[in-house]
């Protein structure tokens, strides 16, 4: 890749007011502007989106009522022409040199570029014990690039060529189908680079009924994940590590630069508590259920038959 390519950004949305905030960050992009288009993906009802895109010039609007996000963004690749595709969501804040800094690395030989996601609190000070946890561990890109070559589509650009290498994102998946895609691409030999200067910047999740809405949808897309694939096991009760405090926040709180008050510390300490054991709530009954599921199953087979 040598010359500028024309970019695609897309942001799948459902009923999100911030994203006129994110479609203001990408009007102040430092990449030429006539090289960029911006499809919007609506993925809900909220007739206040529409009219906010037509309101602004050489903004694209693609509608996909069907599915969640992914079918979103699948929508919105298709109806691109970009040659590059970068992706993003209606809750985040580009940095102006976002675009600039990922087809930079493309152009250094990259095939998918993982930008830095920074998370912000309301108040860095004062922030709510799961804007603290979010602080600290939301969004390891760099993490996720280290371990298995994946991105979360926060903060993720790759070429039309790969995209379409490696085909769309898989939309029956609830959760995940962003790390999944990626993970199906550097298979196919394609590479992944983490580019910390590309950076969008994502809100944190504010209150306890969030922090536990998450983890439902990712517990049980890992699930659902193994299903599709073949994998017909039952979903894991909670490894007996996860029933153990977690100690070691107390070093990550005096570590960790993000927190940057005694009180910010103490609230990640009981950020940190509540997600280890909501999160082990969460699987156990993730587990209870797929069991009486699977026993239910068994049941309304005749007994001829099995």
């Amino acid at each position: 890749m040598h010359a500028e390519p024309k970019v695609s950004v897309v942001v799948p949305v459902r009923d999100d007011p911030r994203l006129s905030s994110c479609l203001d960050a990408l009007d102040r992009q430092s990449y030429p502007a006539e090289l960029v288009e911006v499809v919007v993906a609506d993925n809900g009802d909220d007739p206040a989106v529409r009219a906010l895109v037509d309101a602004r010039p050489g903004v694209r609007y693609v509608a996909e009522p069907a599915g969640g996000s992914y079918t979103a963004r699948n929508a919105a690749v298709l109806v691109s022409t970009g040659d590059v595709l970068a992706f993003t969501d209606s809750d985040c804040l580009p940095e102006r040199g976002w675009l600039e800094q990922a087809v930079r690395a493309l152009a250094d030989g990259a095939d998918i570029v993982a930008g830095h996601v920074a998370v912000y609190a309301r108040d860095a000070s004062r922030p709510h014990p799961v804007e603290a946890f979010e602080l600290v561990h939301a969004f390891p890109q760099e993490t996720y690039v280290s371990r298995s070559g994946a991105s979360v589509t926060a903060n993720m650009c790759t070429t039309r060529a790969a995209f379409d290498a490696t085909g769309p994102f898989r939309s029956e998946l609830r959760s995940g189908a962003d790390i999944e895609w990626a993970q199906r691409a550097n298979r196919l030999g394609l590479r992944t680079v983490y580019c910390a200067q590309a950076v969008v910047h994502h809100p944190a999740r504010d209150s306890y009924a969030a922090l536990r809405t998450k983890l439902r949808r990712v517990i049980a897309g890992r699930h659902e994940r193994d299903l599709l694939d073949g994998h017909d096991s039952p979903a894991p009760w909670p490894a007996a590590r996860s029933l153990v405090p977690p100690l070691g926040a107390v070093r990550r709180a005096r570590r960790s630069p993000q927190l940057v008050s005694t009180r910010a510390r103490a609230a990640f300490l009981v950020g940190e508590v509540y997600h280890r054991y909501v999160a082990a709530w969460v699987t156990a009954e993730l587990a209870a259920q797929d069991r009486l599921r699977r026993r239910r199953a068994r049941a309304a087979v005749p007994a001829g038959s099995r």
